[in-house]
């Protein structure tokens, strides 16, 4: 054998271990590419959060306001900006509010029309959310009717959320009848469903798959918070979470310090996003992340202020 022909099969062989070693290299890069959010966004109405050392709940929880439609729109693309690839979705509150704590005025149906159609413009998802109540006992597919009855001619709106705090569990037959009902109004619509309990979550309906429960827990430690949502994710796996975090009682300690809370976070939205979907490991669920305060009442967070900076896409 020539001296060339030994040169060429040597290079070669080195080029096989080569190509081979960087494969094995690129394999768990491939594996552990975890989840990611599907939607991103923000509630409406937002929250404004309560002055420092505040340990009482009911001043803690801060208060819901009506941001005018630009700067609502600034809260939504805040938080979606920070999340590339994810689609803006908002979480809408319609109804009456005022049995809620905090109470809430709301917007008026003439406001709502004028928000909504700024939203069509801009290509934001937006889920109606109803809060039924036991005292009143709701009649929750009346309600599906009446609202969706409003707003349905509008583009963005993508379905109907159910808030069940101040209602009872969902049971099977209670979730396929909303379920039924917000198709009927168009097929491609979803329900989705929120509490911080599991089990206020139907047991076994999934109806056509596009179910999406909503986790809202608060008052706890990041670290906390995170473990729950990864177990709710996991439990409900493959039906799609989302989960509703960035509260204003989460924003310091729950004892009032500023030595603890999402403030301490350098980016809070974006990196306690980070961590929450990096405890969520089915890659094929689809997952959703609202943030609720969208300014601060705190004295030394006074920049929390996320009516402004967003790069929101020109209107359609």
């Amino acid at each position: 054998m020539t001296t060339s022909k030994c040169l060429l099969i040597v290079a070669g062989l080195f080029l096989s271990i080569a190509l081979t070693s960087a494969l094995r290299i690129a394999q768990p890069a491939r594996e552990a590419a975890g989840a990611s959010y599907t939607w991103t966004g923000a509630w409406q109405p937002s929250r404004i959060s309560a002055g420092d050392g505040i340990t009482a709940l009911d001043i803690k929880i801060g208060k819901f306001i009506n941001l005018p439609k630009e700067e609502l729109a600034q809260v939504i693309f805040n938080v979606n900006n920070r999340f590339p690839g994810s689609k803006p979705w908002s979480t809408w509150a319609v109804g009456d509010m005022k049995g809620l704590i905090p109470s809430h005025k709301g917007l008026t149906d003439a406001e709502h029309e004028a928000y909504l159609s700024y939203m069509d413009k801009l290509g934001v998802q937006v889920f109606l959310e109803i809060f039924p109540s036991k005292k009143t006992d709701t009649d929750i597919p009346k309600a599906i009717d009446q609202w969706l009855g409003k707003f349905k001619h509008h583009a963005c709106i993508a379905g109907v959320g159910i808030d069940l705090e101040y209602y009872e569990k969902a049971t099977d037959a209670a979730a396929k009848s909303w379920d039924e009902r917000i198709k009927a109004h168009n097929p491609r619509y979803r329900l989705f469903i929120r509490h911080y309990s599991p089990d206020f979550m139907p047991p076994t309906y999934r109806g056509k798959g596009d179910l999406i429960f909503v986790d809202h827990a608060s008052e706890g430690t990041i670290e906390d918070l995170n473990k729950g949502f990864a177990a709710w994710a996991k439990r409900f796996a493959p039906t799609a979470c989302a989960f509703q975090i960035g509260y204003p009682a989460d924003e310091d300690g729950m004892n009032g310090s500023n030595a603890l809370g999402w403030w301490k976070l350098k980016d809070p939205v974006r990196d306690w996003g980070q961590m929450l979907v990096a405890g969520i490991h089915n890659t094929g669920q689809e997952l959703g992340l609202i943030w609720v305060t969208a300014r601060s009442g705190k004295s030394y967070h006074k920049s929390w202020d996320l009516t402004k900076g967003a790069k929101v896409p020109k209107e359609k």
